[in-house]
């Protein structure tokens, strides 16, 4: 394929990346290379028939205290309002800030010239204002951020009470993002603030979309307030559920009182915008910006060869805590004081770094995004997977893996932790059956011949999963001429829009069956007790694996009732099993197991699936779902 032509459809992914100082010097030169970068991965995103109107692009910098003729003791609130309705979204962001100590000194209306934009974008251009805010006399910026943090919260809690269109781009005492529905190259010409020669920054941070799984947006443009990202969470759906299980119970009152913290996270946002989110609430909870990436997106541990114990044991303590958000994902982030990149621990979103002999650090999705010429000699690296790079001027400048998670690891004994409080638990051992009652339970289970003939045999006999042909030709459960179980009606849920194929050495780092059950401590603390776990090699127990669950505080739940009660016996009985299971919560059981074994003539079983969900949904419901497994 020819360089152009294979140019014309390298399509498949968004462009990221930093430009950056070394020493931290502000300069007009690193906006103009991060801007130049920006108009260089252009074809990274699409544009609309009108051939102006892009997926977003943006860039995240500094706060600019010339240009916006602030001091030190200033932040600026960017915001995307309704202009039909910015008398009213002023009003709720000026209560916001006040409740939180802040004042707004003064209103901005950023400059911005709507001929850079596409008919589609011109018509959903929102209003763009600036609060120029200051922090009382005698409180840090780092105070300042949690009480923008906190004043945020409460604006996006009043706008969505009253249905108000109104979108805090970023509120910061650091920072500030730009971002607009524009093809990369008519960002600057949009924002004139941009083009200003008073711009000046050490860092940048920039975006081009490419729109995957959700419709372009002004408010999904990126980068958001700390993040740019390049791929798909693929686990953001349980991720998303898992975040807001914890709601209430996230150990925030040092943060933030718990009630501004519903949502945790807006799951109506893209998986970046939601990942940059769960991004915030670590690091205004107190963790470092490279120790709260490193927990959302964690490098391979469990199986990988020459593993330093100590970082090991930093992954392992904090699984207890966290769940991952897996890729492929490639990530851009900064907090303000310093910058980095990161990459997931499946490697499949390339970044390339270029360290320049005069002081520039120049990171992207693909190499030649940032001009380097001029510079002086030139280290070129990538990262690796699960690898993260950092800039941080206060701690000695650049930072690698393995130095990073190294670091990490030593801040806390956490390899002590997990030998106190971790308890390594058996799958137990298996035991025999007789094969009258096993016919019966398959029956009862709707296990069908097929089942045992094609698949379970094979497993059993050659202990690896069968090899089939791809293709599936059975009716879909809901127009299937036969009751299917409720399990055929559940699918895998993932972003395959640009995912390539796992292969076998990195399904080995990165995909792992051992579980951890009991109560999960609070996301905010970091505390020994938060490893008191039961962990198995295996998520498949054996009976008296079973019973050691149950000897732990452990407390076992019928999922069956009265076959007299006929189908209408089903709701009741779900209802009868969730009431169940949030008595027990309350009740301080640990760990709750649903069990059909009383299956039989006289009694049937709710599904397991079914049963599994039910319970899961409304301990969510109940606030009580992170209390016990």
């Amino acid at each position: 394929m020819s360089p152009d032509r294979q140019l014309r459809w390298e399509r498949d992914a968004c462009g990221i990346g930093f430009v950056a100082d070394r020493s931290a010097r502000s300069s007009r030169a690193i906006v103009d290379a991060g801007l130049e970068a920006l108009c260089r991965v252009k074809h990274r995103g699409a544009l609309a028939s009108d051939e102006r109107t892009g997926d977003g692009a943006g860039v995240l910098l500094p706060l600019p205290h010339q240009l916006l003729g602030i001091d030190e003791r200033s932040g600026v609130a960017m915001v995307f309002v309704d202009p039909r309705r910015e008398r009213r979204a002023r009003e709720v962001i000026e209560t916001a800030c006040g409740l939180e100590g802040l004042r707004v000194e003064r209103w901005r209306e950023v400059p911005a010239d709507a001929g850079a934009l596409g008919a589609a974008a011109a018509r959903s251009k929102p209003g763009v204002i600036q609060a120029i805010v200051t922090r009382p006399v005698g409180t840090d910026v780092d105070e300042g951020e949690r009480r923008a943090f906190r004043a945020r919260r409460r604006i996006e809690q009043r706008v969505l009470a009253e249905g108000l269109h109104a979108y805090v781009v970023s509120f910061s005492f650091r920072t500030i993002t730009y971002k607009a529905l524009c093809a990369a190259d008519r960002l600057a010409e949009f924002y004139t603030d941009l083009a200003d020669e008073r711009c000046e920054a050490w860092f940048a941070i920039f975006h081009q979309r490419f729109a995957t799984n959700t419709a372009p947006t002004w408010e999904r443009a990126q980068p958001f307030r700390f993040v740019a990202h390049n791929g798909e969470i693929n686990t953001i759906r349980g991720n998303v559920a898992w975040m807001k299980a914890r709601a209430g119970r996230l150990g925030a009152s040092d943060v933030a009182p718990e009630e501004l913290l519903r949502p945790v996270v807006d799951d109506r946002g893209s998986d970046s915008a939601i990942l940059d989110e769960a991004l915030e609430l670590l690091t205004r909870g107190g963790r470092g910006i490279t120790h709260a990436m490193s927990m959302l997106v964690a490098s391979p541990w469990e199986d990988a060869a020459g593993a330093n114990q100590e970082v090991a044991d930093f992954f392992h303590y904090h699984s207890c805590l966290l769940e991952p958000w897996d890729g492929p994902a490639g990530l851009v982030f900064t907090d303000g004081r310093r910058v980095g990149a990161a990459l997931d621990r499946n490697g499949l979103r390339p970044l390339r770094i270029s360290i320049c002999d005069d002081g520039l650090v120049a990171c992207a999705s693909e190499a030649g995004a940032v001009p380097t010429r001029g510079h002086g000699r030139v280290f070129r690296t990538k990262l690796g997977p699960g690898e993260t790079f950092l800039l941080d001027p206060d701690e000695g400048g650049i930072q690698c893996d393995p130095e990073i998670k190294t670091r990490l690891a030593r801040r806390r004994p956490y390899g002590d932790w997990l030998r106190e409080h971790l308890t390594t638990a058996s799958s137990g051992t298996p035991v025999a059956a007789e094969a009258d009652d096993v016919t019966a339970r398959q029956v009862a289970a709707g296990v069908t011949k097929e089942e045992v003939t094609v698949v379970l045999r094979p497993m059993a006999t050659d202990a690896q999963e069968p090899t089939s042909s791809m293709g599936d030709d059975t009716p879909q459960p809901p127009l299937a001429t036969f009751a299917r179980p409720v399990f055929a009606f559940l699918k895998q849920r993932f972003a395959q829009v640009t995912n390539p194929p796992i292969d076998h050495l990195r399904e080995r780092h990165v995909i792992s069956i051992s579980t951890r059950l009991g109560p999960r401590d609070h996301l905010l603390h970091e505390r020994p007790e938060a490893a008191a776990l039961r962990e198995y090699e295996s998520f498949l127990l054996f009976p008296d694996a079973v019973a050691g669950l149950l000897a732990d505080g452990g407390v076992a739940l019928d999922t069956t009732w009265a076959a007299s009660a006929g189908a209408g016996g089903l709701a009741p009985a779900l209802v009868q099993l969730t009431e169940a299971a949030k008595e027990a919560a309350s009740g301080g059981a640990r760990h709750l197991v649903l069990s059909d074994e009383a299956v039989g003539k006289e009694r049937v079983a709710i599904p397991i699936a079914l049963a599994a969900g039910a319970v899961h949904h409304a301990l969510v419901a109940a606030g009580m779902r992170t209390r016990v497994s």
